[in-house]
């Protein structure tokens, strides 16, 4: 057998777009080539029909690494209200493969963990290594104490800090945007006694969660989310700065949390686009190691309540996106999210998706495989030059706080969701399964029960469903 590589395209003249797209409008027969071939994304961004050369400044993601054994983090998200039924989630997701765990905390109740103090999070965790098990909370519903709370459990149960990896998940800029409150300065003052706390005995632990998933949740465009991933960080960064950290040690406490969609294209060069915007901030404050640690989560916006059935096919070409554009861990969604809490089925089938993209589809394999794609590149350049761009807006109203407080962004957001809904019902954009092919009989799925309120529905970023108002009551 032979160990010569040949080029494919060796002895062929390499084509331009004007020697396609005459070919392309003859096979047309007449119709408008702009009309019927032309694509744009919510941000205005060309995408094709057809790329032939590749965009400026882009290639390989550089800093992006891959374990063959595990090649993302598989992080399973607890919502159970009580601790017992918390720990038998946990406990059924580690053995069930997931190597991650996420806390969602409600001190209510309603819509995760009710663990208001040390001993109900120890009951939680109960059985868990977290040695081995990463924790990671999202506080975004909270009140601020919840990080102490887990740092007080690791002390008690005497694990070495200096190895320890997790993550606090304060967002306390997003935490406000999201509850439609004031900023409260003092939460910063907060912050700065974990982020001493960490550096002196967890420095591991990622401190900081630069959340764009949640104004991606209610209907921002994949720039916006990057924008407001690039402010948080910013922020995060300076106040990191001020308490002390290098900006190297201050890059790598921050964790950023994107939503991947099933536009499986569009959200591969989104994860590119966020490592290069993350890279130029964090190089700007000095830092040197400037790789990005990026959780995915799947989009919930994206799911059917009413068929929920067909959220496995989102979930499947979100996860397959997450994973080829690099994510470090990855939560899918159980498919039932829309409907309610997560019945021991539904969690079932989250944790297989996780295992049928890294050990039967290998998608782990390779790394970056996007790289060189000229569509992908072109999508990763154009996403990050105008992510870039909001950020340099968001920065001159003076910074994120800013920006939330005179409701600007909100508004922003607002304008792209109403944009988004009224292409669907214009036909212009499609949810297959539900405004094309819907099936006339969907079989139910049992829940977990049903969430409460996650935050008020006047809130501007209160999560939105896309297919709510084309699938009529559940």
């Amino acid at each position: 057998m032979s160990e010569t590589i040949h080029s494919l395209s060796e002895g062929f003249t390499a084509k331009t777009a004007e020697d396609w797209r005459p070919l392309a409008e003859k096979a047309l027969r007449g119709a408008d080539f702009d009309t019927t071939l032309g694509r744009t994304s919510a941000d205005g961004i060309e995408r094709g029909p057809a790329f032939f050369e590749r965009a400026a400044n882009t290639g390989a993601v550089d800093n992006l690494e891959r374990d063959l054994h595990l090649p993302w983090g598989m992080r399973s998200s607890i919502v159970e209200a009580t601790p017992q039924a918390a720990n038998e989630a946990a406990l059924n997701d580690l053995m069930g493969g997931v190597s991650e765990l996420e806390l969602n905390l409600d001190p209510r109740g309603e819509t995760g963990l009710n663990a208001n103090d040390i001993d109900a999070l120890d009951a939680a965790l109960k059985g868990v290594d977290l040695s081995i098990a990463p924790v990671y909370l999202d506080v975004i519903l909270g009140q601020g104490t919840h990080a102490h709370h887990l740092l007080a459990l690791y002390a008690r149960r005497r694990i070495d800090g200096e190895t320890l990896e997790g993550g606090l998940g304060l967002d306390p800029i997003g935490r406000a945007a999201r509850q439609d409150v004031a900023f409260d300065p003092e939460c910063f003052e907060k912050a700065s006694a974990h982020v001493q706390l960490c550096q002196a005995a967890f420095p591991k632990l990622k401190i900081f969660r630069a959340n764009g998933a949640l104004a991606f949740e209610a209907g921002a465009t994949e720039a916006q989310e990057l924008a407001i991933i690039a402010a948080s960080v910013a922020a995060y960064m300076r106040l990191m700065g001020d308490c002390g950290m290098s900006a190297d040690e201050a890059a790598q406490a921050i964790e950023i949390k994107l939503s991947a969609d099933a536009d499986i294209h569009l959200s591969i060069a989104k994860l590119r686009a966020a490592r290069r915007v993350f890279a130029q901030i964090a190089s700007s404050f000095g830092a040197t190691a400037t790789r990005a640690n990026i959780h995915v989560v799947t989009a919930g916006r994206m799911l059917s309540a009413k068929d929920p059935w067909t959220n496995l096919i989102r979930n499947a070409c979100a996860g397959f996106a997450a994973a080829a554009g690099g994510a470090d861990s990855i939560t899918i969604r159980p498919m039932t999210d829309a409907l309610g809490r997560p019945g021991s089925f539904a969690r079932r089938v989250a944790r297989n998706l996780h295992i049928l993209l890294a050990e039967e589809s290998h998608i782990g394999k390779v790394t970056d495989p996007a790289a060189g794609g000229y569509l992908h590149e072109h999508l990763t350049e154009q996403l990050a030059q105008k992510a870039w761009t909001k950020f340099q807006d968001i920065e001159r109203k003076g910074g994120l706080v800013a920006a939330f407080a005179d409701g600007s962004l909100q508004a922003e957001i607002a304008a792209a969701r109403e944009a988004r809904l009224k292409d669907i019902a214009d036909g212009k954009d499609i949810i297959l399964g539900v405004t094309k092919y819907p099936d006339p009989d969907p079989k139910p799925v049992e829940t977990g029960g049903s969430w409460g309120e996650t935050t008020s529905p006047d809130s501007p970023l209160a999560p939105v469903l896309l297919a709510t108002a084309f699938e009529g009551e559940k």
